[in-house]
């Protein structure tokens, strides 16, 4: 996923990029609105994080004019140090899509990003295959070549996110919060998760979850399950 931050604080937009890019992502620095717009329309990322107060052309204007043009469709999350109704609703209503205020956490700016990347691209409706593995979301199913895996909502919500990146390992921290939100349950209720999970596929003859012992979880490589 290629993001573009756009933040005239220069400390704040190096920690930016530098978390973002330990998930994962490819990452632009822009300190103002002027070289922000030059690089939306040179570089054409996934999603900008884009600061309310900018030097050149302000986030809000700044806004409005990504939404008038070829890159429209560009999903934005607006960063401001002012947490007032006024300043949301300019945001909004210049074509923002989510708002994060000062200071915020980098994993709940990463987990956002993730979200509307994947609302942007409309996979809530998409197929995703993995070698012999097939996910279907908007039916809401998951098929081992013609067998269909019956899967508890939170073991597809669980399988849907680790085959939206198969390359990442994704952390215990990031599983529990993209699966439960803002308040995981902690415990084992992740590892227990996994484990019906993966009994569920077993009847498939398959177990598409790897487990690295101290990083995390992924979706095992496609040879593994064709």
């Amino acid at each position: 996923m290629r993001v573009l931050v756009i933040e005239d604080d220069p400390v704040i937009g190096a920690n930016v990029c530098d978390y973002l890019q330990t998930t994962g992502m490819d990452t632009r620095y822009a300190p103002d609105g002027i070289v922000g717009m030059e690089l939306a329309q040179r570089e054409r990322p996934d999603v900008v994080v884009l600061d309310l107060n900018l030097p050149g052309i302000d986030g809000v204007d700044w806004c409005r004019r990504l939404r008038a043009g070829p890159l429209g469709t560009t999903p934005v999350l607006m960063l401001t140090a002012r947490d007032s109704i006024d300043s949301k609703r300019a945001g909004f209503a210049a074509g923002a899509d989510d708002y994060l205020v000062k200071p915020f956490l980098l994993d709940e700016l990463a987990m956002r990003l993730r979200a509307l990347s994947r609302r942007s691209t409309g996979r809530a409706t998409e197929v995703t295959t993995l070698g012999g593995l097939r996910l279907e979301r908007e039916a809401r199913r998951v098929r081992v070549g013609d067998a269909v895996v019956r899967l508890t909502p939170r073991s597809f919500q669980l399988i849907d996110l680790l085959m939206s990146a198969p390359d990442r390992v994704f952390s215990r921290p990031d599983l529990e919060r993209e699966i439960w939100g803002d308040e995981p349950p902690g415990g084992d209720a992740l590892r227990a998760l996994v484990a019906q999970t993966r009994r569920a596929f077993a009847e498939a003859g398959v177990d598409p979850i790897e487990n690295l012992h101290g990083h995390g979880y992924r979706i095992r490589p496609p040879a593994s399950l064709a």
